[in-house]
């Protein structure tokens, strides 16, 4: 795929073979490079998941997505590299309500030669490095990262005393980009959906993480950092300077 050589660009990354070793790099520099965000998720576009939405999206408007594109996006790159991957669904465990996301599995994940899962979309909360499947836990700079029940990911975020539920995935069924679009349907319109109701972004660094609201733009790294948004056009300009470096 000739736009390859453009995202390996934007990530500043080489993407001309992955080994499972090389796969913790790749995980970061997506998760550094490419915003969580849910500016498409508002504006309602619908798209069919194919390289032209990948191409539009990252590389032509050079913005990031939510779980379904940027788990899309790792997919489709690894499946062109000949990477035993495939997608699976799962359902986000709200911890403020104390109960299973009511949008049900619209979260996505990849599972790599039916021993480990990747994740690059969700939210801040990304493991950095393959999740074995056999249970083993797994430490990064955001945090530590195991499966139990053979279905669930639990994380223990840097700074948390106890793990937490993150989601619950379906193992034994992969997913197709059709499911993706019905996914991202539900994202879009379901009153339950957290990501149709205010613009969000959210990214990963090296040191921490930033998350830009309409109200605040908050800084976690070394010291804790909060800023408020007195509008739209900061909000452009906080978005462009702190999660797509460039100007406004």
């Amino acid at each position: 795929m000739d736009w390859m050589k453009d995202l390996e660009q934007r990530i500043a990354f080489p993407l001309d073979a992955i080994t499972f070793d090389q796969l913790p790099d790749l995980l970061e520099a997506f998760a550094y490079q490419l915003p969580f965000e849910n500016t498409t998720v508002l504006e309602k576009r619908i798209r069919p998941f194919s390289d032209e939405r990948f191409i539009e999206t990252f590389l032509t408007e050079r913005r990031g997505g939510v779980c379904y594109d940027l788990n899309g996006l790792l997919h489709r790159v690894l499946q062109e590299l000949n990477c035993p991957v495939r997608l699976v669904q799962a359902t986000v465990y709200d911890t403020k309500s104390d109960a299973w996301s009511a949008t049900g599995p619209t979260h996505v994940a990849i599972i790599w030669n039916e021993t480990h899962l990747l994740d690059t979309g969700f939210g801040v909360n990304l493991p950095l490095v393959p999740v074995p499947l056999s249970g083993e836990t797994v430490h990064s700079a955001s945090g530590s990262y195991r499966i139990i029940n053979n279905d669930t990911l639990e994380m223990k975020r840097t700074g948390q005393a106890e793990f937490v539920t993150g989601y619950r995935f379906d193992r034994e069924t992969s997913i197709t980009t059709d499911d993706l679009s019905k996914m991202e349907q539900i994202i879009q319109q379901s009153d339950a959906s957290p990501f149709n109701k205010g613009r969000l972004v959210a990214m990963r660094t090296p040191t921490g993480q930033k998350t830009l609201t309409e109200r605040t733009l908050r800084i976690e790294e070394t010291t804790t950092t909060e800023l408020p948004v007195a509008g739209p056009a900061q909000f452009e300009m906080l978005y462009n300077t702190h999660f797509l470096g460039r100007e406004s």
